[in-house]
Order: C-alpha cells, then sequence, then structure tokens
C-alpha cells in the first residue's frame, strides 16, 4: 500500500458522491447510462482508496466478523439459489463488497483530510446539483407539472443530489471550529439554505429528514458545537418549509398521499376530489408476475403507497426465505412492482440472501455506529465519521439496494476501522490508569 492519504480521502469522497456524479455527467453528455463508465469509475475510486490507504497496524477487528459472516451467507445463497442478478449486478455486488475492506485501510489520522475532501467536492456537486436542477423547476412549474423534476430524464437526479447535500452538512458540522472566525460562514450557510429550499421543491423527503435526524445527533453528541448545530437545523427546516411553499401544489399532492396512506386509503371527499384531478408525471410499472392481492389497488403514483406495498411485500416473502433466501436480485421478480428492490437493505438481505444474511446485515450496521458514539461525543474526526455512517445507514432503510449501496459500505469500513482503533486506544489508556493506581 502506498500511503498517500490525500489521494486516498479524495478517492473516498469521489466514491461516496458517485450517484449524483453519474447524473451530472451523464447529464451533461446527453446519455441515459454507460456500464463501462459507471464500473470504471467505481472500481477506480475503490481502488485509489485501497492503494493509497494505509495497512499500517491493520488487525481484523470484532466489527469485521458481521461482515465476513454476510460475505459466507451471499455465497450459500448464490450456492443454492437459480442465478437471477445478471452480470452487471454481481459486478456492483463485487464491487460494493471491496469498498468495505477499502474503507478499513483508514486510520485515525486520515480522517481530517478525508473531511476536508469530502466537504469540497460534495459541496462542488451540490453547486452543480442545483444550477442544474433550478431550469427544470422553472420549466415545471411554468407547465404545470407535478412531482419530482426530471432533469436530463433522470426522475432521481434531486434525491442524488440530496445525497451530497447530507454529506457536506455533516463535513460543515464536524469543521465548524475550522470556519468559525471566517467571513465565509454566512456565505455557505446561506449556500446550504438555497440548496435545501430547491430540492425540498423538488420534492425530495426522505433524504432531507435523513439529513435534519444526523443534525438532531449532532446536537445530542457534542456540548461545544451543540449551538451551532441547533443553528442548522433551524436554517434546514426553514429552507424546507419555503421549498414546500415555492411548489405549493405539489406539497398539498404529496400531502394527501400521505394522508390518504395514513388513512388506510380513504380521504375526504374535498382532498379525494382535488387528488383525483391531479398527479405527478411518474408512474411505478407493476410486476406481472405478482401474485400479490394488495398490488392491484396501490397508487403506483404515490412513492409513501409504493414503498408501503415494497415492505409488505418483503413482510410475506422473509418467513419463506429460509438460510439461503431466494437469491441475489429476486425480489423484483417476486414483489409487486417490476425488478424494484425492497427500497430497504435490512429487507432485502432477509429475503434474497436469507435469514442468516439479515442477521449479519443487522449486526453490520448497528455495532459500527454503537462503537463510535463515546469517542463522537469527544472528538471531531470520530464525531464525521459516527454521522456519516448513520446516515448512510438512514438511507439504506429507504433507498437501498444491496448492490449498489456502496457509500455504505465504505462507510461502514471506515468505521470499523476507527471505531477499532478506538476502542483498542481506550483500552490501554485503562489500562496505564491500573498500572498508575498500583
Amino acid at each position: 500500500m502506498i500511503n498517500l492519504p490525500q489521494a486516498a480521502a479524495w478517492s473516498f469522497a469521489l466514491a461516496i458522491s458517485a450517484s449524483p456524479i453519474f447524473v451530472l455527467v451523464y447529464g451533461l453528455l446527453g446519455l441515459h447510462g454507460s456500464g463501462i463508465f459507471t464500473a470504471s469509475f467505481l472500481c477506480l475510486t475503490v481502488a485509489g482508496v485501497a492503494v493509497f490507504g494505509s495497512a499500517r497496524n491493520f488487525r481484523l477487528s470484532s466489527l469485521d466478523i458481521a461482515f465476513l459472516a454476510f460475505i459466507v451467507c451471499a455465497a450459500i445463497s448464490f450456492a443454492f439459489n437459480p442465478l437471477v442478478a445478471d452480470v452487471r449486478e454481481l459486478m456492483l455486488f463485487a464491487i460494493t463488497l471491496s469498498a468495505y475492506v477499502a474503507g478499513r485501510l483508514f486510520t485515525r489520522d486520515h480522517i481530517s483530510i478525508l473531511r476536508q475532501a469530502c466537504f469540497w467536492l460534495s459541496g462542488l456537486v451540490v453547486v452543480m446539483g442545483v444550477a442544474v436542477t433550478l431550469p427544470f423547476l422553472v420549466s415545471d412549474w411554468i407547465g404545470g407539472e407535478l412531482g419530482r423534476p426530471f432533469i436530463f430524464g433522470f426522475d432521481n437526479a434531486a434525491t442524488a443530489f440530496s445525497f451530497s447535500l447530507g454529506v457536506f452538512v455533516i463535513a460543515l458540522l464536524t469543521s465548524r471550529s475550522d470556519w468559525v472566525a471566517s467571513r465565509w460562514m454566512l456565505i455557505i450557510i446561506a449556500l446550504t439554505s438555497i440548496a435545501t429550499a430547491v430540492l425540498a421543491a423538488s420534492m425530495v423527503r426522505f433524504t432531507l429528514l435523513a439529513i435534519l435526524a444526523s443534525v438532531a445527533l449532532c446536537i445530542l453528541l457534542s456540548a461545544s458545537e451543540r449551538k451551532f448545530a441547533l443553528m442548522m437545523f433551524v436554517v434546514l427546516v426553514v429552507s424546507i418549509g419555503v421549498g414546500w411553499i415555492a411548489r405549493s401544489a405539489n406539497a398539498k399532492l404529496y400531502a394527501v398521499y400521505i394522508v390518504e396512506e395514513l388513512a388506510g386509503g380513504s380521504v375526504s371527499m374535498e382532498l379525494n376530489s382535488w387528488h383525483s384531478s391531479e398527479k405527478p408525471s411518474y408512474a411505478a410499472e407493476r410486476n406481472p408476475q405478482s401474485n400479490s392481492a394488495s398490488c392491484e389497488s396501490v397508487n403506483t403514483r404515490n412513492s409513501v403507497a409504493i414503498r408501503k406495498q415494497l415492505y409488505s411485500d418483503a413482510f410475506n416473502l422473509a418467513p419463506r426465505a429460509g438460510l439461503a433466501g431466494f437469491g441475489l436480485m429476486s425480489f423484483g421478480q417476486l414483489g409487486c412492482f417490476k425488478g424494484m428492490s425492497p427500497h430497504n437493505d435490512l429487507l432485502e438481505a432477509i429475503v434474497e440472501l436469507g435469514w442468516l444474511g439479515g442477521t449479519a446485515y443487522l449486526a453490520m450496521i448497528i455495532l459500527a455506529p454503537i462503537f463510535l458514539l463515546k469517542s463522537a461525543r469527544s472528538n471531531n474526526d470520530m464525531r464525521f465519521v459516527c454521522l456519516l455512517s448513520v446516515f448512510m445507514i438512514m438511507l439504506s432503510m429507504i433507498y437501498g439496494q444491496i448492490s449498489r449501496d456502496l457509500s455504505l459500505f465504505i462507510a461502514l469500513g471506515l468505521a470499523a476501522s476507527v471505531a477499532e482503533k478506538s476502542t483498542a486506544a481506550s483500552k490501554n489508556r485503562e489500562l496505564l490508569q491500573v498500572g498508575e493506581l498500583a
């Protein structure tokens, strides 16, 4: 391994920002995707982290046991099930697993450099994302289109940009001391507010909630940064409100959809009349092979209803998944909606990789943040890793697809690396204190 922290940090930042970068690159080139470019970019960024990281003092951690168990369970699932996933998904799955190993090659000394790289790159992506989103928002407003704007033909572009916004906010919160005396702080906060309002107007919801939850966790963890984090929380909430007001027709429609689901599919006559006359510009495609009784009644334009059905399908399939599951990517053939994952990594792991695979995955996403919480209270670097891991875990519970969750796995690898070293350092300090007392 070549120990070049700057190169490793920028490789990491590129890897976790892959989704919005793909939207920008493909959109500006007028493409809808390129398997060769996607695979090359992901391989190079993961390889960059591995090659330029440091294997110094590397040792197997107790946190790695869950990851190794997850790999074994995946291998068992492949051995006992017909191959459902195509070559593309298998390659993405392999790259995603390798990202965890690459993340393990960071040390605590690298975190401050890594945080800076994430701050600058994610900030650039957010600025570019907002710049390309605004014209499409204006066009939809003039044309009366509802729902998410189709940016360069991608309906999930604004959501991808919001991932980078989350990384940017986390990096800002944990490096506030670097900016506290800077005249640029007000500009940074203003740009963050504008970006949040634009993404809220684009009907991004779950990611913005995850960002708010991450900021709230920072408020709980850090006494020294609590005032600043609280201010950021207020700025984000106000900005989200401004974005919803700016596209009030969209906000009202999605509010009706939420009420519709909470009310079990029944809404008042006034809301139902308005709901039936206005529809967003996209719809999910039902799976012809699905035998779910509730599938036909799902509003395919309501993302809350879609997720509710996906979770219902996953819960129905989980008891029959057994130890080996139904195989990677099998949910897209068994669930209500064609080609869709459960949008929840834990449920997907249980259904596709079996009960043991689901248990191993659950251990992965629980252990690393727990091991980080204590040191995150007093150390900005550890707080950054903790918040980043929690943010990625929350996203995996709403948007997750295991074979494409490289950002999550590389963040978990990073968390496992620094958590293991933090635990070892704490034990050493305790032994020294005991020795001194003796």
